[in-house]
């Protein structure tokens, strides 16, 4: 008995001295009960102290009972204390496991197992602040790929995240180790380059486009995507992550938007963009105030010497800049989202004007352009007789001027809201013919009244023979399809004089009216040499009817 008793107190002397190691490992991990754990060590040793001293008493006195039920619970003690800490640093480092995990995942892309926003942001603080310490360079990159929506959009979201682990692969495998390749979006990915000059990031981020550039194999089929790349550097384009990072940004959406590779960022370009997100939303505010004002242009009959009719030109007038013309601003339209807004808008002036000429006796048909977004708005010819009604004007005093490379785009939705407006009664005018792509075959089925060839071949085309030359094939072609011609850009008597020789039907030019206010148009039309009717007169033969063609499309279509 006095043999089992002696056994079982080393026994437990032994155990507790194995239990202040993981003891002293749950202390070196400054665990939040880190005193706790510092007093159990102490309270370990005084054990192993106690026990030593019992050990000595049980060799010294007779064994006994008592000696034996003490030595058991010393035994099972020791046992219980070395399972709690054994337990405890085990819990503790499943824990510190799964809490590394968690934040792998929250500062990593579970997809393509890249470091995420969050972590890119870290990195780029911390390159920045041994860039700065160091008086070091460093590269910010940001990548945005092309054309991966249509992937995306056309074989599913499976194959487009295929395609986006292999383009994170492949852009690893050209990368170096110091580098932190990162997705921060969708398709865009950012790549901190610590110590590294321009010349070197040019040459990584080509190194990357040539990587992306490579055909992705795809159920046999062969697909490639294109890349964007916009550099911004530290210190020339910011000294803190947040500036770098807009400024990449900038230089990405610049490289995209002149279909280069990569960018630098660029200060001007910078100032640029800018000002004109600044315009966007002054634009914006004034459509939704109707600070918008339109001049009209008339639109002569050669062989009638008439006035058929005028285009309505939008002006902006701004209260710092003054008056704005369309060309500065009809682009930020486009680009904000606002052609719905802005051309009904301009139809609704329009359309107001006109009906204050036939008040006054005019029969002024009034032409207003259209954006290739209009043309896909299925709502837009209900919008159209929703402002007819309004001014009670005929649908047959309205022309919509729809450029060449419009109706090319999507010919079906086209078609859709081109034959509505027709079935309305509505007159349309392909604008800026001969920069388009259109086929004659539907040319001869879209139903327009007339073709405007563009006056980039008007200008000059005297002194150019090129020009003249497209110019008189345009007019013969257009005529054997069944349709007018209008002319615009002409700006002196000699053009007037050579496109009537080549049977030009309709011009419109400076040399015959700059775009008038309404109020100005008004001494205009009072005073103009050319034949202007008004109700009691009879109409020229151009206004009278329009072509069988047109009725043709619509039972076509």
């Amino acid at each position: 008995m006095k043999i089992v008793s002696i056994a079982m107190v080393l026994a437990g002397i032994t155990l507790l001295a194995f239990s202040l190691n993981p003891t002293r490992k749950i202390c070196r991990r400054r665990h939040q009960l880190y005193a706790s754990w510092k007093f159990l060590g102490v309270l370990i040793i005084f054990f192993i102290v106690g026990y030593i001293l019992f050990l000595n008493m049980a060799l010294k006195a007779q064994a006994s009972t008592l000696e034996m039920i003490v030595a058991t619970i010393l035994f099972s003690g020791a046992i219980f204390v070395v399972m709690v800490v054994r337990l405890s640093l085990a819990t503790i480092r499943l824990g510190e496991h799964f809490a590394a995990l968690e934040r792998h995942r929250a500062l990593h892309d579970e997809l393509t197992e890249l470091p995420n926003r969050i972590l890119a942001e870290e990195q780029l603080d911390h390159g920045l602040l041994i860039a700065k310490r160091h008086c070091n360079p460093l590269a910010f990159v940001l990548m945005d790929l092309v054309r991966f929506k249509e992937i995306n959009d056309s074989l599913g979201h499976f194959y487009g995240d295929y395609v986006l682990q292999e383009v994170a692969l492949r852009m690893k495998s050209v990368v170096r180790e110091s580098d932190t390749l990162a997705r921060v979006g969708g398709d865009e990915f950012s790549l901190v380059l610590p110590n590294t000059s321009l010349e070197q990031a040019v040459m990584i981020s080509m190194k990357i486009a040539d990587a992306i550039d490579q055909p992705f194999m795809i159920e046999g089929h062969s697909l490639k995507v294109g890349i964007s790349i916009g550099i911004a550097m530290y210190p020339d384009h910011g000294t803190d992550s947040e500036t770098l990072v807009q400024r990449a940004d900038v230089a990405m959406y610049d490289a995209k938007r002149n279909d280069v590779i990569y960018a630098v960022f660029n200060i001007e370009q910078h100032r640029t963009t800018f000002n004109r997100l600044v315009l966007i939303g002054e634009l914006r505010d004034a459509i939704n105030k109707k600070d918008m004002f339109l001049c009209y242009q008339p639109k002569i009959s050669i062989r009638e010497k008439t006035l058929i009719g005028v285009e309505a030109l939008a002006r902006w007038q701004h209260t710092e800049r003054g008056v704005i013309n369309p060309d500065d601003f009809v682009s930020l339209a486009e680009q904000a989202g606002l052609c719905k807004q802005f051309t009904n808008l301009v139809i609704d002036k329009a359309l107001e004007q006109c009906g204050k000429w036939q008040k006054d006796g005019y029969h002024i048909p009034v032409a207003v352009n259209l954006s290739l977004k209009n043309l896909h708005d299925l709502d837009f010819p209900s919008d159209v007789a929703i402002l007819l009604t309004k001014w009670q004007i005929k649908p047959a005093m309205l022309l919509l001027e729809i450029t060449e490379s419009s109706i090319v785009v999507d010919q079906d939705r086209v078609a859709k809201v081109v034959t509505e407006l027709k079935k309305m009664g509505l007159q349309l005018s392909i604008d800026d013919f001969g920069t388009g792509y259109s086929s004659i075959s539907y040319l001869k089925k879209f139903p327009a009244r007339e073709i405007k060839i563009d006056k980039s071949f008007i200008i000059g085309m005297l002194q150019n023979e090129d020009n003249a030359v497209i110019v008189k094939s345009t007019i013969e072609m257009v005529h054997n399809i069944g349709r007018k011609v209008v002319a615009e850009g002409v700006e002196d008597e000699e053009t007037l004089q050579f496109l009537e020789e080549l049977g030009c039907d309709i011009l419109q030019g400076f040399h015959l009216c700059h775009p008038l206010p309404s109020h100005e148009l008004q001494d205009w039309l009072e005073t103009t040499a050319w034949t202007v009717f008004k109700k009691n007169n009879a109409l020229p033969e151009t206004q009278q009817s329009e072509l069988v063609h047109e009725k043709s499309y619509v039972e076509q279509t």
